[in-house]
């Protein structure tokens, strides 16, 4: 049970980094505005930029991992 969860993590990290970059950017707008407020003001920006630049470094495909056939 856990070495599955464990490959979907490892298959999906592409999606749930995304997911939560997505969240940084789009709750604040949404009336949530604490998400942010976690993150000191001067450096929000330098986040949401990061958000973006992880966003297309990384695949938007499930990744591979090592048993797999290529």
């Amino acid at each position: 049970m856990l070495a599955k969860a464990w490959e979907f993590i490892v298959r999906a990290r592409t999606w749930i980094v995304n997911m939560l970059g997505a969240a940084l950017v789009f709750l604040p707008l949404l009336g949530a505005p604490e998400v942010m407020a976690v993150i000191p003001e001067g450096y929000q920006k330098y986040v949401i930029a990061l958000a973006f630049i992880i966003n297309i470094w990384m695949r938007p495909r499930l990744a591979v991992v090592k048993k797999d056939v290529e």
